[in-house]
């Protein structure tokens, strides 16, 4: 369980509390235009963009728990959460969501990539802080 399950009700929720709010702050700051929480129909699938965000977060959220090998007994790897969730999904978003759904990289990247980058940083953050406040060391499978 602490090796799937886990990770991905992690991951959702930290696509919740930490992805999105960070988008609204950015928003509230009037830094960016996107304001968090985006009710938009995700195109391929039809479902609010927040919604769709969570679920590919989750999925994200398993593969950064064996890649850094999150565990409880083992010292948590902030910096390493940190920087997963900045590059590897705001890599994932250019290169792989959005292309299927149309949108391709083109002109200035910088200012989509800098907010992705924030955003997914802070995500991958928190991912972790859910993981570690969940975790039960007796139930650790080895």
């Amino acid at each position: 369980m602490q090796k799937i399950i886990l990770p991905f009700v992690s991951g959702f929720l930290a696509a919740l509390f930490f992805h999105e709010a960070t988008l609204a702050l950015l928003h509230a700051a009037g830094l960016i235009d996107a304001t968090g929480f985006s009710t938009e129909p995700f195109v391929p699938l039809g479902m609010p963009e927040f919604i769709a965000n969570a679920i590919w977060s989750a999925a994200c959220a398993v593969l950064m728990a064996w890649l850094l090998r999150v565990g409880p007994e083992r010292a948590a790897p902030w910096v390493q959460a940190f920087v997963f969730g900045g590059i590897v999904l705001t890599a994932a978003r250019v290169f792989m969501v959005d292309p299927a759904r149309g949108i391709w990289p083109s002109g200035n990247m910088l200012p989509r990539l800098a907010v992705g980058f924030a955003a997914n940083a802070v995500w991958g953050w928190g991912a972790l802080v859910f993981m570690r406040a969940f975790m039960n060391p007796a139930l650790d499978e080895g």
